[in-house]
């Protein structure tokens, strides 16, 4: 399109309308065509704003994108034909992070900016309606980002479930008899909101908090001593009590201070100050650590292997009664961060370098345990990375070049954190584990249509993948294919089953386990985990449950009325006592300074422990040839 049919073309939309023909001249004159190809940038998060064009789009159509602090990205809106782009990205700079990304081929006029503001101020009506379009889209981005993000996922396991001697302060004691001078400089000294009053520590008697200090402060009362000023019938919480109840009496009651007591003696305290510890506890300062990490030297220290905060909160959780199954997914968020934290780090790289932002969008996907969320502490890559549709792009094989070399900063910055590369190289540098959209497609095509042992299980592999940086509306589309393929085809699901079979427990006819190994020792990985996990998945497929992770798929199968909720709670309990030992296990090898592993000593364990682990293993044993049997009778049908 000619650039002197700008005019023309403007006059007929709104708000250009409200220009004059001269006006609209100056703007023709200080425009320049532009075309992007389908799935490049028009603007990214990393340009400044002294950077960033406005742009009127002619032709084609654009999508702005979120970029999350957690690596996942939103679509928000939009543009067609007629939009102004640009004008919400520069408003917001600063409180988000946006991409305009071109999602078919795009011609648009880039517009002068400072050109653009200053006709604003020329022209009362046109600058009103730009300024309520900003107003209106705010409102609308406001909306958008609650909906989407209202079931955004878990970061942690939900800490307020936690007992209240995980979160109490050590107690002060303060006799009856001493002054309230005496009291003032105490709490001061020690930076306590209240005092323990007793004869006997630690007896309960009363309390004395900062407003009884300022009520004494305050009021013309000869009495000076504690005694007179006690609070003898305080609220008092059980150590073993829940944490929010006591935070329910701190938030709703206006308590300063809540003595925690085990019998008649107080072994604690609580205040509003005790749960900003949330804000100052360990485990939080590492995730603050992980997410402002400047290099994978900095990193290498936060790995899963040789982190001892990492080891003694997880140590806390397993002593607080916590789902075994929850803390595993305590240890793979933390890994999530670690590998969020290396793609950020390998993008300014790449910048630094000069090879520049990524050429089109990505998503970084990670597949097995990291993926289900149900890591111990050592595990070695399997990931991978899915691209954008760009083989229709005149620069496919600088793009090509970009992102090998990208991927495979990737991979070995994770390898220097403690994350071994995967001996069956299933990595995003490998070129069969890193393809655009369509190339996605056809190769679960051929999946399932030519699988033999060894594809099998890069299938099974694949499948349970989770999007975890970059454009998840790519990683939507594969989980979109892939869960509808794989749930009509009967054949490839007779081969999944067969493929599960292969990993079987031991056990007498009648299904008792023996758990009486020559070596004393069981894989609890190979041996229990595996067919649990299996099973599970073969039924997720065939009722085309889109969920990865093992326990979100036993709850999708309850509510389909696919399994009776006496087996959901059976695996349930079966994948608590598994994970527990094997993480049991891990610490102590850890304290040890030895390799961790999957096998669990089986004299070293107490008779009541050999129990749970003998009935884990039968409900594993139970769930694959209930499984089987399931399969081979609709086979028959």
């Amino acid at each position: 399109m000619a650039i002197t049919e700008l005019k023309h073309l403007l006059r007929d939309f709104y708000p250009f309308s409200l220009l004059t023909d001269y006006q609209l001249q100056e703007m023709t004159d200080k425009a320049t065509e532009v075309t992007f190809s389908k799935n490049e940038f028009i603007f990214h998060e990393d340009e400044s704003v002294e950077e960033l064009d406005l742009y009127f789009l002619v032709s084609g159509l654009a999508k702005n994108i979120l970029h999350q602090s957690n690596g996942k990205q939103l679509s928000l809106r939009y543009y067609y034909p007629g939009d102004i782009i640009g004008i919400m990205v520069m408003f917001t700079n600063g409180a988000l992070n946006f991409s305009v990304q071109a999602l078919e081929d795009c011609t648009v006029f880039k517009l002068n900016k400072k050109h653009f503001f200053e006709m604003m101020t020329r022209n009362n009506d046109f600058s009103k309606v730009i300024w309520e379009s900003i107003g209106e889209r705010t409102k609308s981005l406001y909306d958008e980002m609650k909906n989407k993000t209202s079931d955004d996922e878990r970061d942690n396991v939900h800490l307020l479930t936690s007992r209240v001697n995980t979160w109490m302060d050590t107690p002060v004691f303060i006799s009856p008899e001493a002054t309230m001078e005496q009291a003032a400089k105490l709490m001061k000294d020690k930076n306590v909101l209240g005092l323990i009053v007793s004869e006997k520590p630690p007896m309960k008697y009363g309390i004395i908090t900062i407003g009884n200090i300022i009520q004494y402060v305050a009021k013309d009362i000869y009495s000076n001593k504690v005694r007179d000023w006690v609070n003898v019938e305080p609220y008092y919480v059980h150590a073993e009590a829940f944490a929010y109840e006591a935070l329910s009496f701190i938030k709703n009651k206006s308590l300063e201070f809540i003595p925690v007591v085990h019998y008649d003696k107080v072994i604690g305290t609580l205040s509003s100050r005790s749960f900003l510890q949330l804000q100052d506890s360990s485990f939080l300062d590492l995730t603050y650590h992980v997410k402002n990490g400047k290099s994978v030297k900095e990193l290498v220290n936060e790995g899963p292997l040789v982190n001892q905060t990492l080891h003694t909160f997880i140590k806390s959780l397993m002593e607080k009664d916590t789902y075994a199954y929850d803390i595993a997914e305590v240890i793979t968020n933390h890994n999530d961060n670690l590998y969020r934290q290396v793609l950020k780090l390998a993008e300014s790289e790449m910048k630094a370098e000069g090879y520049g932002l990524p050429p089109i969008n990505y998503c970084f996907i990670i597949m097995g345990s990291q993926a289900r969320r149900e890591q111990g502490f050592r595990t070695d890559q399997d990931n991978g990375m899915i691209l954008h549709d760009y083989e229709h792009l005149h620069n496919k094989e600088e793009i090509e070049k970009y992102f090998n070399i990208f991927t495979t900063k990737i991979n070995s910055h994770l390898a220097a954190i403690g994350f071994t590369e995967c001996s069956g190289g299933i990595m995003a540098r490998e070129n069969k584990w890193r393809k655009s959209s369509t190339s996605w497609k056809k190769e679960i095509d051929t999946w399932k249509k030519e699988l033999d042992a060894e594809e099998i299980q890069k299938f099974t592999m694949f499948y349970d993948f989770r999007p975890i940086y970059g454009d998840f509306s790519l990683a939507e589309d594969i989980r979109t294919t892939i869960t509808e393929k794989a749930m009509r085809s009967n054949t490839l699901q007779q081969l999944l089953m067969k493929d599960a079979l292969r990993f079987k427990i031991s056990a007498h006819p009648f299904g008792i386990v023996q758990i009486k190994q020559k070596n004393k020792k069981i894989n609890v990985k190979k041996t229990g985990l595996t067919q649990i996990i299996y099973s599970i998945r073969i039924n997720a497929i065939k009722y085309g449950i889109r969920e990865v992770s093992t326990i979100k798929r036993l709850d999708a199968l309850k509510k389909l009325h696919a399994m009776h909720p006496r087996d959901v709670d059976n695996a349930k309990t079966a994948l608590h006592y598994l994970h527990y030992y094997r993480l049991k296990q891990n610490l102590l090898e850890l304290e040890l300074g030895e390799m961790t592993t999957n096998d669990i000593n089986i004299m070293n364990l107490e008779k009541e422990d050999r129990l749970k682990l003998k009935e884990a293993l039968q409900i594993a044993h139970r769930m694959q040839q209930v499984t089987k049997i399931s399969f081979n009778r609709n086979r028959v049908v």
